[in-house]
């Protein structure tokens, strides 16, 4: 198969992007033109190599395509960089079921990135009815299990409306799947409603701690508390109950946790559905608390869109990324919701600054990895 028509395939994968496909190109119309020697018969597609991070604007992958993968985290392995999001539907609003599954896109630099698919899919034949009926599959989150040597996969499940009570979104579970490999396939295992609620939780995050206990922390359903629990030995299920984490300002959500040294940093938003608001920063000496309210870290206006702390330019939290191979390093990363069109959600990623062991993340238009220092 030629390369180009590769690439698009690949990137309209799924039955809606299909249709688009179809609707916009006649296919016979391409084949005369890459045979003209228009479109670059027997030659590679041209790459794009990114040289900064510039927050804000339009992020392509490797083949100029837009990074199709929100709500999403970062995992480091074998020396490179994994990115696990939420894959969009072109022309599906929030409001409808728009997500086909779980994005993974692949880097050596963490700006050039190539595309690796759908790693989960929810239209994959034989696809679990968990995973086929769902009505949100949100925010994963993937880690290296040391224990089993598996890769495990969560994301925000809801059901369909009509198991969901009255909304669709009364009720959230914790979906797992599991991989040998970064890239996958993962297999669904399963799903788990945490927080000790017969609801479940909605934002969550997965925090794996020095000592190797991975933690889920999410916003209790329904009354919006930020709680915390041990997840199995596995890493498939919760292992107990639950606490509330004292000192998390009531709906609080979108959260993202990160060490440094003895201290736990949490990063999250207010609760506005999807508009953004003013970030919010928490610390403490353990992962279940007491915390201390740090404020909004934000300083600086995006040029983008002339939007400044108070709403945080524009995104909400996702994930804190520790940089490896550099000292003192994190990024705090964001999605820009576009809710009447996700698939054009941009992504914000930012440097974290400590001033008197106070987190800053302040406004750069364009930045790479030298400002953080090497061991």
């Amino acid at each position: 198969m030629h390369p180009l028509l590769r690439v698009l395939l690949r990137t309209f994968r799924d039955q809606a992007w299909l249709g688009a496909m179809v609707g916009a190109f006649r296919i016979g119309s391409l084949a005369a033109l890459l045979v003209q020697g228009q479109l670059g018969w027997g030659a590679e597609p041209p790459s794009r190599k990114n040289v900064h991070f510039e927050p804000g604007r339009p992020w392509l992958d490797s083949q100029g395509v837009h990074l199709n993968a929100h709500g999403f985290c970062i995992l480091d392995h074998g020396g490179r960089h994994y990115w696990y999001g939420a894959h969009k539907i072109a022309g599906k609003t929030e409001a409808e079921k728009n997500e086909a599954g779980v994005h993974c896109y692949v880097s050596d630099d963490l700006l050039n990135w190539q595309d690796s698919g759908l790693v989960l899919s929810v239209f994959a034949p034989g696809a679990h009815p968990d995973l086929a009926s769902a009505s949100i599959l949100d925010r994963p989150k993937v880690i290296f299990h040391s224990a089993t040597r598996r890769f495990i996969l969560y994301f925000k499940l809801y059901p369909p409306k009509a198991q969901g009570g009255k909304t669709g979104t009364d009720f959230a579970y914790v979906g797992v799947a599991t991989a040998a490999e970064p890239t996958g396939p993962f297999v669904y295992q399963g799903r788990f409603l945490g927080g000790n609620s017969p609801f479940g939780t909605g934002d969550f995050t997965i925090f794996s701690d020095t000592d190797g206990t991975v933690y889920h922390i999410g916003v209790r359903k329904p009354d919006k508390a930020m709680v915390c629990g041990r997840l199995s030995d596995d890493g498939l299920r919760p292992a107990g109950d639950y606490v509330t984490l004292a000192g998390i300002t009531p709906k609080t959500e979108a959260p993202a946790l990160f060490r440094r040294g003895n201290r736990v940093y949490f990063l999250g938003s207010d609760s506005s559905g999807w508009a953004p608001n003013a970030a919010r920063m928490f610390v403490a000496d353990r992962v279940g608390g007491p915390y201390q309210h740090l404020g909004n870290p934000c300083l600086g206006v995006n040029p983008h869109n002339h939007l400044g702390p108070e709403k945080t330019f524009g995104g909400q939290s996702t994930y804190v990324y520790p940089v490896t191979g550099r000292r003192d390093a994190w990024i705090a990363m964001f999605d820009i919701n576009q809710p009447q069109d996700p698939i054009t959600s941009g992504y914000i990623w930012l440097p974290i600054e400590f001033e008197a062991d106070r987190p800053v993340i302040r406004w750069r238009d364009q930045w790479d990895l030298s400002i953080f220092s090497t061991p």
